[in-house]
């Protein structure tokens, strides 16, 4: 059977080992680091609560205009496919924390009809949420500089059980979103097989 794997995202370093006169080579990947945020009912959300599962992560604010009303729009599409997939995860974490209460993420929420079981919506520390945006490469603009205000990503990140990234897509393009949901399949099939050869063993 043909199997097509996922590549991952963000190499952090190569171990080189000389095996038998042949180098072999190990990529080290970054993870998602652990982080405490409060979610859009108030309770505090961490990375243990994600344990065994694959999840979607992108960055917004609740007052962002077309770019998060379209990246939304495509989420709500994504927790439709996986309705029924418990394993799968949506995580929406504010930009602009010092805006988005959580009673400001669950009037966003609603209004795209986000199951809270499937589609946490996340603010918390600035800190926290800078620390956590690095994991993905993406860099959060300091809101008491000049000014300055913090704006989202159009990117979606997809995140395995392991913790690393293994894909990126614009949350902006149907077509992005669609290879999203084919390769979210791709690897719970992964797991799916690998459990079933464990079970065998």
């Amino acid at each position: 059977m043909n199997r097509f794997s996922l590549r991952t995202y963000f190499p952090t370093a190569v171990d080189s080992t000389l095996v038998d006169g042949q180098w072999r080579y190990d990529t080290t990947y970054q993870q998602v680091p652990d982080f405490r945020l409060i979610s859009q009912s108030g309770s505090p959300f961490t990375q243990n609560d994600l344990e065994g599962k694959i999840y979607v992560a992108n960055f917004f604010y609740t007052s962002c205009a077309a770019n998060c009303k379209q990246t939304s729009t495509q989420l709500s599409r994504v927790q439709d496919a996986f309705r029924l997939k418990p394993d799968v995860k949506i995580l929406t974490i504010s930009v602009r924390p010092e805006e988005d209460s959580p009673e400001m993420l669950q009037q966003y929420a609603t209004s795209f009809r986000a199951n809270p079981d499937k589609w946490i919506f996340l603010t918390g520390a600035p800190a926290e949420i800078q620390r956590l945006a690095q994991a993905y490469q993406f860099s959060i603009q300091d809101s008491t500089a000049s000014g300055t205000k913090s704006e989202p990503s159009k990117s979606f990140f997809l995140v395995d059980q392991q913790r690393h990234v293994r894909g990126i897509y614009d949350g902006t393009n149907a077509a992005d979103v669609d290879r999203l949901i084919t390769e979210i399949n791709v690897l719970l099939s992964e797991y799916q097989l690998d459990n079933g050869k464990q079970s065998t063993r």
